[in-house]
């Protein structure tokens, strides 16, 4: 057996939600519980009446990837620079595949993160770190911090904004901060990987700014999961410079040949007018509306929640260094799942994810729950 993988821990989040029993309520788990929009799929399968289901060429559809690159609108981005992918996943592998050297580059993680950022590091024996936002001032993004954090050899950067597991959003100035840092730093350009599944999911009057439009050696990868509520169809992309994205496609089709033809059909359907791909964030915010209801009610505090569908909770003095702990008892005695902060990285000890897409009956129900076992003593 391969005994890199012996060093990577299996998912917290899946671990915890395996133990769901009927009747518990779950805020654990990232899985939008809205339906998709039936028509894309129609369109798909009339598709592929007529066309039959063949292999595409490897980076995906021409006019697919053309839309994907006028959704993103970052300057000298065409369709040559869009690799069509099986979910935002693999476009962050092929990222760090295509474009570091693990015998020579580090990679920086924006902390609390995504924990499949510093796995697949792990398992292409990249060197990483990761810079930690301040719990204590809400996770808020911070250019200065990691620009401090910066090493002679690292060369690519990872960031998730919005942000899960925080609900936080890089605004504009952190972002332009941080390219203006990059930019004047000696020695090769560092690579911003951005991950931003989440884009769609915004909750200010105007949608968050990518640094894809302020930096350009960065990378984003994006998917339809999240915005569409597509999580099973994985498909995603990833937008980079020609040189970087050639590269990405070599790596993609020795792994998987082409994303699925079906995916891309449908995809090809959500981008006939990009408008689609932001129709659930009406239903976001309405939930969000729930959610500060129920959160008021019952007393809990949480992070900032600017975008994504997600906040943290800060858990009291007794279970502030055993999240996990805390997320165990959790499930036990109050029956629901939420997510341990460790599973986002050392800077989530001491605060539990909760994921707030669940019914409004449920949502209210959970967050009940959750305040009243923290007012409890541990025992």
């Amino acid at each position: 057996m391969n005994p890199v993988l012996d060093g990577i821990a299996p998912s917290l989040i899946r671990a915890l939600n395996a133990r769901k029993q009927p009747g518990d309520i779950d805020l654990g788990l990232g899985e939008p519980t809205l339906r998709p929009d039936p028509r894309y799929f129609d369109a798909a399968a009339a598709w592929v009446r007529e066309h039959g289901c063949p292999y595409t060429v490897n980076a995906g559809f021409a006019d697919l990837r053309a839309a994907i690159a006028a959704y993103h609108a970052i300057p000298d981005r065409g369709a040559e620079n869009v690799c069509v992918t099986v979910g935002s996943e693999e476009a962050i592998y092929l990222a760090l595949k295509a474009v570091l050297d693990p015998a020579r580059d580090e990679v920086l993680i924006v902390e609390p993160c995504y924990l499949a950022y510093p796995k697949l590091c792990a398992l292409e024996g990249i060197r990483h770190r990761t810079v930690a936002m301040d719990g204590d001032d809400g996770f808020r993004p911070d250019a200065a911090r990691v620009l401090d954090a910066l090493r002679p050899d690292t060369r690519m950067l990872i960031l998730n904004s919005p942000a899960n597991p925080t609900g936080r959003v890089w605004p504009e100035a952190e972002l332009r901060a941080l390219a203006d840092g990059l930019a004047a730093r000696p020695g090769p350009p560092v690579y911003v990987l951005s991950d931003e599944v989440y884009r769609e999911l915004y909750f200010s009057a105007e949608a968050p700014v990518s640094i894809g439009a302020l930096w350009p050696h960065s990378l984003v990868a994006c998917s339809l999961s999240k915005s569409n509520a597509m999580t099973g169809l994985r498909l995603g992309w990833l937008v980079g410079g020609r040189a970087e994205i050639a590269a990405a496609v070599k790596v993609h089709q020795l792994v998987n040949t082409a994303a699925s033809t079906f995916s891309q059909v449908v995809a090809r359907a959500v981008f006939a007018d990009p408008a689609n791909l932001g129709e659930h964030r009406a239903h976001y915010a309405a939930r969000l509306r729930l959610l500060g209801t129920a959160l008021a009610e019952n007393g809990l505090r949480t992070t900032p929640i600017e975008g994504a569908f997600y906040c943290m909770v800060r858990l009291p003095d007794a279970w502030a260094a055993d999240s996990l702990g805390a997320a165990e008892a959790l499930l036990t005695r109050a029956h629901v799942v939420a997510t341990p902060g460790l599973a986002f990285g050392g800077s989530g000890e001491g605060w539990l994810r909760l994921s707030w897409v669940a019914e409004p009956d449920a949502l209210a129900e959970g967050v009940r729950r959750i305040a009243r076992f923290l007012a409890e003593p541990r025992g």
